[in-house]
């Protein structure tokens, strides 16, 4: 039966910061007398492998934990695509161990916090929800193959928050995810060892950008041999790459010298969205005139 308080928030309309904060205060009412108490649950078992030693389970631990991070990132900052996991977004939705028993690993969540209100109706943690849309992007069994096609749609940061469990899955072992949400039903999903192979075969196929590059700077070296300029940044730092050899001549007659150069850039791209070093090939230099050279 639907609560009063959880019935009037749900009929409050619009979208303004005035319609939110009601909601929110509903919502807020409802979880303090209305809510009959359910501690949120992540159950992941490990299957299709025994023997598991300690390494296993933390690679697991960790790909799970960065997935959430990456995740919990575009729920707070939607335009925000994000391929590298960092410390402010694990701190923000953090998965905390509850206990492991056999080939199964429990983890909890942190406590709503009260500025999460507005976004999260005052119930669940960005941890909670950030695992649940994760669990969305996952097949629900070992025959689920339209789940692992639809992955290689989304955007950026969800290809590569479900890298982060391919890897981990391909290296030891196939998991299962059971999730008991604060409020609705329990979510399963799997992965097997069989999928993820298919998955990480899929997200490592590259696709180069490429673009051009007016840079001014200083000659400081070229290799003959190898075919490789050494261009100092005037802004600061060097670029290397390949140099046509027609333009070696060219090179050695302004070393150490001011010169403006144009590049052709070259970054190749993995569909999990991982980024390559930039290859750099010059294309021509032309030097620049100062009043002393005339």
């Amino acid at each position: 039966m639907r609560s009063e308080f959880r019935r009037i928030a749900e009929e409050i309309p619009g979208g303004t910061w005035l319609d939110d904060l009601a909601r929110a205060s509903a919502m807020a009412a409802h979880a303090k007398f209305e809510r009959t108490s359910r501690s949120p649950l992540l159950q992941v078992s490990l299957i299709g492998a025994t023997h598991l030693d300690a390494y296993t389970f933390s690679d697991l631990s960790r790909a799970l934990q960065d997935a959430t991070a990456k995740i919990g990132h575009i729920i707070r900052n939607p335009a925000g695509e994000v391929t590298i996991v960092q410390p402010a977004d694990r701190d923000k939705a953090p998965l905390i161990q509850r206990g492991q028993a056999g080939n199964a690993i429990f983890f909890g969540f942190p406590e709503p916090a009260a500025d999460d209100a507005l976004i999260f109706d005052g119930l669940e943690t960005l941890s909670e929800r950030a695992v649940k849309e994760l669990c969305d992007f996952l097949p629900a069994n070992g025959s689920d193959d339209g789940a692992l096609d639809a992955v290689l749609l989304q955007r950026d940061t969800v290809r590569n928050a479900v890298s982060d469990i391919v890897n981990a899955v391909t290296k030891n072992a196939g998991i299962g995810l059971s999730l008991t949400p604060t409020s609705g039903e329990q979510v399963a999903r799997s992965m097997t060892t069989e999928q993820a192979r298919i998955l990480s075969s899929s997200l490592r196929e590259t696709r180069d950008a490429v673009g051009y590059e007016t840079v001014s700077g200083r000659l400081d070296g070229v290799r003959t041999r190898r075919r490789i300029f050494y261009l100092e940044r005037e802004s600061g730092g060097t670029i290397q790459g390949a140099v046509a050899p027609d333009l070696l001549d060219q090179i050695k007659a302004h070393l150490d010298r001011p010169v403006t150069a144009r590049l052709r850039v070259v970054r190749t791209t993995t569909i999990d969205g991982r980024r390559g070093r930039p290859v750099h090939e010059l294309l021509e230099i032309t030097p620049e005139v100062n009043l002393f050279d005339q």
